[in-house]
């Protein structure tokens, strides 16, 4: 008896919420539900054709280098990245399944897609918007996390499974992702201090590990910003910059 008061004394100071403490019972359907509605209703989802992502390198420890993506949904992207002595773009284009890639030093080169750039596309999608007019996550499970800080509420969607670590607000915190038994490739990103563009909820701080590399950016974003198509139908150059897609 005594052991039980305890426990539930412990669990008031806690402040164990009524949804996590029941994640078990719930409805991963109605619990996906409230995520989407959370990040700003399926209508306005639906709606976003393209999204430019600027990373810049955040005041922690493990800073990210700079860079600045631009997805075109569902499978093109553009990527540039400027690290320290190091700067490359990347265009990968999923309906002509190949990439093309220009790095200082090395020759520019076109080759087909490779699974993890197929990855990025699903990632694209699922990291920022959760669902999209192309893509709608299947809800399979519901669990309580540690300590029932979280719903962890699991979603298959292109061919993999994520783990979505959802807040009180019923935002993701935390997405994780491991490719089957292969423990060096998994996905597992950190969101943190969202804001509303255009009335979706965004993470502004982002901690992305990718095998074993993980590096913390501060972020800003352009929903539905306007580009230059052609770009996605040749190789890139550097000489460019790091926002060639512009329509000019």
């Amino acid at each position: 008896m005594r052991r039980t008061v305890l426990w539930n004394a412990i669990l008031l100071v806690l402040g164990t919420g009524a949804p996590a403490a029941h994640a078990a019972d719930a409805d991963p359907r109605a619990v996906w539900e409230q995520a989407i509605q959370a990040k700003g209703g399926r209508e306005r989802l639906r709606k976003v054709q393209t999204l430019a992502i600027f990373m810049k390198p955040a005041q922690v420890v493990l800073a990210g280098p700079p860079e600045n993506w631009l997805c075109v949904f569902p499978d093109r992207y553009f990527e540039w990245e400027g690290r320290k002595g190091i700067e490359f773009s990347v265009i990968v284009n999923g309906t002509a399944g190949r990439t093309a890639m220009d790095a200082n030093g090395m020759p520019r080169a076109t080759r087909n897609l490779t699974s993890l750039e197929r990855d990025r596309l699903t990632l694209n999608q699922v990291l920022y918007l959760l669902e999209t007019a192309w893509l709608q996550p299947e809800p399979l499970a519901v669990r309580p996390a540690h300590l029932h800080k979280y719903n962890v509420l699991t979603v298959r969607a292109g061919g993999r499974t994520f783990d979505l670590f959802l807040n009180s607000a019923n935002l993701p915190e935390r997405i994780f992702s491991r490719r089957g038994g292969d423990s060096r490739t998994k996905y597992d990103f950190r969101m943190e201090h969202y804001r509303e563009f255009q009335g979706i909820s965004l993470p502004t701080r982002v901690t992305g590990t990718e095998g074993n590399f993980a590096w913390t950016w501060d972020v800003d974003y352009e929903i539905d910003a306007k580009y230059n198509p052609k770009l996605f139908e040749r190789p890139p150059d550097l000489n460019d910059g790091p926002e060639p897609w512009r329509r000019r």
